[in-house]
């Protein structure tokens, strides 16, 4: 059994969070946005797809961290809800993006998360952290939608800060 000093939680194992791109330090903030990508992806395209509008009146200066994260979707799954939400212009104003590690998740024979995660953000230079303490996995750290933020990575390791005001 595990005890993460930092937050006096016990696991299983150590976690460690990954870069998409490598990088082995990493720092971005912003308004942070998100939930799991099973309930998310209905919303696309609905009334209740209020994505830009809130985007633009409260974050569009300060810029986006999505966090998302899933629970019983395979790797293509994850791949089609995450390029609907490219398409529905959901990453507009982003400056980085929280991958939760997934939950009852499954590759598609030789499709894996990180291949989804490379097809959608490859080509736009935005700085993706997956396997993320967040999401249906534990352990668990709660995002706020609309707080403010600021995310710091080194070498495996990940912190959330929050200011709710």
């Amino acid at each position: 059994m595990y005890r993460n000093p930092a937050t006096g939680f016990y696991f299983d194992s150590e976690t460690e969070w990954k870069s998409l791109s490598g990088d082995s330090q990493v720092e971005y903030s912003g308004r942070f946005l998100g939930g799991c990508i099973s309930t998310l992806r209905t919303l696309i395209g609905t009334p209740f797809d209020q994505v830009d509008d809130y985007v633009s009146k409260y974050a569009a200066e300060e810029g986006v961290v999505w966090y998302l994260e899933s629970v019983g979707l395979n790797a293509i799954n994850i791949y089609r809800s995450l390029w609907q939400m490219k398409q529905a212009g959901w990453f507009k104003h982003v400056n980085g993006i929280l991958i939760g590690r997934p939950s009852r998740y499954s590759a598609n024979q030789d499709f894996q998360l990180i291949d989804a995660l490379n097809d959608i953000f490859g080509d736009q230079h935005i700085s993706v952290l997956y396997d993320v303490d967040i999401g249906h996995a534990p352990p668990q750290n709660i995002v706020v939608n609309g707080a403010f933020g600021k995310v710091m990575y080194n070498n495996l390791r990940g912190t959330i800060q929050m200011d709710y005001i």
